[in-house]
């Protein structure tokens, strides 16, 4: 992306101005106009090293690009960030329980069980941020320095019919949301299907006894 769409790069990776030893931005709040970010915390160079294999490489932030050409910085920023974390937390957690079921203690480690439960609703919202970082983030363009999504709007689908087809797959995606949230803890309450262990036979008393 740093190379065939660097816009989104720098818009994603809250990069506002151009520089060598580019730094990954762990954590930031976006804000102002001009844009910046407050409270961040960087590794110095990842970024460059991410985008070019190289830690002194130069990587082009929003100031390299007419302002016409960029994304909304905001929504691109904490959609793709929030998308992240989330994925660092899946790993966390389930790294944490992969460790307990190998020694035997998961299923009496009720603060992991609750977290696990928690979480079963996040890789939703994950795959929806990333969803939003992408469409957000391609603005203005809809085919990449070729045609922007102000020129791609039909000229014969009214704008009535658009918002009722919006209307109506929204309805449509929250049935099915909603029917996804009920099975799903459903099926946790139920909780795990552990088999007892086996009986053990003991042998018939023998007639002569």
């Amino acid at each position: 992306m740093a190379r065939t769409q660097p816009e989104t790069f720098a818009a994603l990776e809250g990069l506002y101005t151009s520089q060598s030893s580019a730094p990954l931005v762990v954590f930031g709040v976006p804000f102002g106009d001009p844009p910046d970010l407050g409270a961040k915390f960087e590794i110095p160079g990842l970024l460059s090293w991410m985008a070019f294999g190289d830690a002194n490489a130069q990587v082009k932030g929003i100031d390299a690009f007419p302002k016409e050409n960029l994304p909304p910085l905001w929504l691109t920023f904490v959609s793709f960030h929030n998308m992240v974390a989330l994925g660092m937390w899946f790993i966390l957690v389930m790294g944490l329980a992969a460790v307990f079921l190998l020694n035997g203690t998961l299923w009496s480690k009720r603060w992991m069980l609750k977290a696990l439960m928690y979480s079963i609703p996040l890789p939703v919202a994950a795959c929806q941020l990333g969803w939003v970082a992408a469409e957000v983030g391609r603005q203005p363009w809809i085919v990449y320095g070729l045609l922007r999504t102000s020129q791609a709007h039909s000229t014969t689908v009214g704008a009535g019919e658009i918002l009722f087809s919006l209307i109506m797959f929204g309805l449509i995606y929250a049935l099915l949301f909603a029917v996804w949230i009920f099975l799903m803890f459903k099926k946790v309450r139920s909780g795990p299907q552990i088999e007892a262990p086996p009986q053990a036979v003991l042998p018939a008393p023998s007639k002569a006894a």
